[in-house]
């Protein structure tokens, strides 16, 4: 089926790439500059690609300027999209690069969630988010720590399983001591960084882009080259006198520290923390599905994941549709058709088809 459907497109792609390769390049020069100063730490592109990611990052940064499509309903849904970008990035880095995949990725942003509002709710409900936010990622980071240590010596499915069972125990947890946690009712004593909506939009997007910034430097770097190849060959890692374990708690480490300012943010914005908001293995779930559409291994592609799924969400799709279950069911099957048709994700899709344009006359 994916051989008659490639051969059947294979026709439009080579127009395509007539059409393209002139504008590509025009726009070489400047990717050229960009390829001579950064490329090395953030990956070459041709013209094409600098064109399209520029736009990308552009885009995000001047939301609040969309005007005459700007709404507070596209603000709210580009600063929650924003926020799970940080998630799908944090995951990807651990689980797309490595292989072993997290099924309770939710646990590191509740516990930086949690932290805050058991600090405000028993400490001090005058502290802010400059007290606050680095204790809430230590704690994302010791949680992170706790987990990985035991579970990464294991493989297979053992790992995912134990990352599973995190996320139950968790949420045993706040119910168990729901004197301290407020249980299923939550916390909701956290004031906002601001009430200024497209102040509010910055104070999500620009953690977001740094935390996109950092991820990406490291996964191009020879830390992210040992990651992929845990994923491809462990036995290589190895053999070459490297610890594979030591690189994998290391990935989780990295992944556990933006879980936090995701999950700090998450708070600061909504204004509550509950378990249904923070923890539920339906959050872990609906990372991995961002990660997915965006296109794993990346980082940048769940970075793009993540406001296509919450733009497809809360904008398209509700026009579209309006009703919820109906809207989530044609979601979750678009989610399912990309697992089935684009393994790679959108975004990596569309990023190696304009590799592949080439700007030249050959």
């Amino acid at each position: 089926m994916k051989g008659t459907l490639r051969s059947a497109l294979l026709p439009v792609w080579n127009v395509l790439c007539m059409l393209l390769a002139p504008l590509d390049r025009a726009l070489q020069p400047i990717a050229n500059v960009y390829n001579r100063t950064l490329g090395g730490h953030f990956g070459e592109m041709n013209g094409l690609q600098f064109a399209v990611i520029s736009l990308g990052f552009a885009a995000i940064a001047t939301v609040p300027f969309w005007s005459p499509f700007y709404s507070e309903t596209l603000n709210i849904t580009f600063a929650v999209a924003s926020i799970w970008a940080i998630f799908a990035m944090s995951w990807d880095i651990q689980s797309g690069y490595t292989g072993y995949i997290s099924f309770g990725h939710s646990v590191l942003s509740g516990a930086a969630g949690y932290t805050i509002g058991l600090l405000i709710l028993h400490y001090d409900p005058s502290m802010g988010p400059a007290t606050t936010i680095p204790v809430a990622v230590l704690a994302s980071l010791v949680l992170g720590l706790v987990i990985a240590v035991p579970s990464l010596r294991l493989r297979g499915p053992y790992f995912s399983l134990i990352t599973l069972v995190g996320v139950l125990l968790f949420t045993n947890l706040i119910f168990a001591f729901s004197g301290w946690t407020n249980g299923e009712l939550g916390i909701h004593q956290v004031d906002p960084f601001t009430y200024e909506p497209w102040v509010r939009y910055y104070y999500m997007a620009i953690p977001m882009l740094l935390v996109a910034l950092g991820l990406i430097y490291i996964s191009r770097s020879n830390v992210g080259m040992v990651l992929v190849t845990i994923r491809e060959n462990e036995r290589a890692v190895s053999s070459a006198g490297l610890d594979p374990t030591k690189f994998k708690i290391s990935s989780f480490v990295l992944s556990s520290i933006p879980m936090g300012i995701g999950g700090a943010l998450l708070v600061y914005y909504g204004r509550a923390i509950n378990p249904t908001s923070f923890v539920e293995i339906s959050n872990s779930i609906e990372i991995i599905a961002i990660a997915v559409i965006g296109g794993m291994g990346s980082v940048v592609g769940p970075l793009f994941g993540s406001f296509l799924f919450f733009f497809l969400e809360e904008e398209f799709l509700r026009d579209v549709i309006g009703d919820s279950s109906l809207r989530t069911l044609v979601l979750w099957l678009f989610v399912l058709s990309v697992l089935v048709f684009a393994r790679n994700g959108v975004f990596r899709v569309i990023w190696h088809g304009l590799g592949a344009v080439r700007g030249d006359s050959e």
